[in-house]
């Protein structure tokens, strides 16, 4: 079944603005919205992926009355083209997004490839697979792609990053705190998380990588053995709303009067209520995974 998109949902996908939209359709008819019974316009699938072609090639030069022209087999030749880096961070994002939209791993390797061969590793994560691990989120979380999507994409840039990983040789200090990374039983969405765990590794800090699903009840047992007082945490998908409220509860109970902290980001983090029973000052929240980051590798205490 496909995906049906607003022009305000193309605008936000592509960076386009829905005005400029309507006058490509008039002027130049890039594409021709479906139309609902009561005469309201909707997108589909390919025309998502032609758009992100259109925004890469205008972004980088090419007019729009020339690209109007060209057949998609042309458009795509052309974006593998002027897939290398060029400054120009959100025609690299929209070219993985059409990566994982077409399921193709060709292009998705020659834009990164191209981008950590230009600027290094850890700018290419910073400026481009960091935004864009945040915007397969959005995505997600608004069925604006499906789970075989989501998989495709992830499992890439899980490669990617765990290669990264493997070549830092950057020692931590044993007097710093360690920084204790794990996602939520049933939580598999780990693309964040070791996005974090390569950033806090870089930067020399303490990190113990959990990875994905970890009933919290066991995390009281890593603060005992290791001294960690700082969990860190993705909720994407779980705990459910629901249950967000008994998750803290939980927690907060396990460790009493411990001197720890929960840092969360993520979809369910945003939900995040308790009940006064809760000593609140325990859980801290992030917007995005960028703020989270940020706040770790700051000098401030987070």
């Amino acid at each position: 079944m496909e995906t049906k998109y607003s022009i305000k949902d193309l605008e936000h996908l592509s960076g386009i603005k829905a005005h400029t939209l309507r006058m490509w359709e008039q002027r130049y008819n890039v594409m021709e919205p479906q139309r609902t019974d009561t005469n309201i316009r909707y997108y589909l699938d390919d025309d998502l992926k032609r758009l992100l072609n259109i925004s890469i090639l205008v972004k980088n030069g090419v007019r729009i009355s020339k690209v109007s022209k060209m057949t998609d087999k042309e458009m795509y030749e052309k974006v593998l083209e002027l897939s290398s880096y060029k400054g120009d961070y959100v025609s690299q994002i929209n070219s993985l997004k059409v990566a994982m939209l077409d399921f193709d791993q060709d292009l998705f390797e020659k834009v990164l490839n191209t981008a950590i061969f230009q600027m290094g590793a850890e700018e290419a994560f910073k400026n481009i697979i960091g935004t864009f691990i945040c915007e397969v989120g959005v995505l997600w979380q608004t069925n604006a792609i499906n789970v075989a999507h989501e998989h495709f994409i992830s499992n890439l840039i899980r490669q990617k990053l765990f290669s990264a990983i493997d070549q830092l040789m950057i020692g931590a200090s044993k007097d710093d705190d360690i920084y204790v990374l794990y996602l939520p039983d049933q939580e598999m969405h780990e693309l964040s998380l070791l996005y974090l765990y390569y950033y806090l590794r870089k930067n020399g800090k303490r990190v113990i990588y959990l990875g994905q699903s970890v009933p919290h009840h066991y995390l009281y047992s890593v603060l005992k053995t290791t001294g960690a007082r700082n969990f860190v945490s993705v909720l994407t998908t779980r705990p459910f709303s629901e249950e967000l409220s008994k998750y803290f509860q939980e927690i907060d109970t396990m460790f009493g009067k411990e001197d720890c902290w929960f840092h969360f980001t993520g979809f369910q983090a945003m939900e995040a209520s308790y009940s006064s029973d809760v000593d609140a000052t325990r859980f801290r929240y992030f917007k995005n995974v960028e703020d989270l980051k940020g706040a770790i590798l700051s000098s401030v205490e987070i």
